[in-house]
């Protein structure tokens, strides 16, 4: 299943005009950059993930976090994430993935698995992607 990130972007363009005064800066203060968007509650099988949040810098790094649980399963389960980052146009940039939960086991009330991945990519490409065209393809 995939699934595209939507909304905030006003938010966003705030913070990227915040960001691009600090680019301006000399380049020995020059921060990194950032964008950011969290995915809702996605739901795959059994499986459910909550507030999953892609992250990447200007730097040409990124994380991936979030937390996954299992309803029912009888030999764990696995939650399985591949992440395209795309233009506003959605010319696809790069891929990073596949992203693995821990192996998860159900309960009542289910545990809830909290986890991230560290990724790097080609730093040149920061300004073109849009976050909120980020999709998600996920399994379980």
């Amino acid at each position: 299943m995939k699934r595209t990130i939507r909304g905030l972007a006003g938010v966003f363009a705030v913070a990227g005009a915040s960001a691009a005064l600090v680019a301006a800066a000399p380049a020995a203060d020059a921060a990194v950059s950032v964008k950011s968007a969290t995915y809702g509650q996605l739901h795959k099988g059994d499986c459910e993930q909550d507030n999953g949040t892609i992250v990447i810098r200007s730097d040409g790094t990124g994380d991936w976090s979030a937390t996954t649980l299992t309803f029912q399963t009888h030999s764990g389960d696995v939650w399985h994430a591949d992440f395209d980052f795309k233009t506003t146009a959605g010319t696809q940039l790069f891929h990073r993935g596949t992203f693995n939960s821990p192996v998860m086991n159900d309960g009542n009330p289910p545990p809830r698995y909290f986890w991230t991945a560290h990724f790097t990519y080609d730093p040149s490409l920061f300004g073109a992607v849009d976050i909120f065209k980020t999709t998600q393809t996920y399994n379980c």
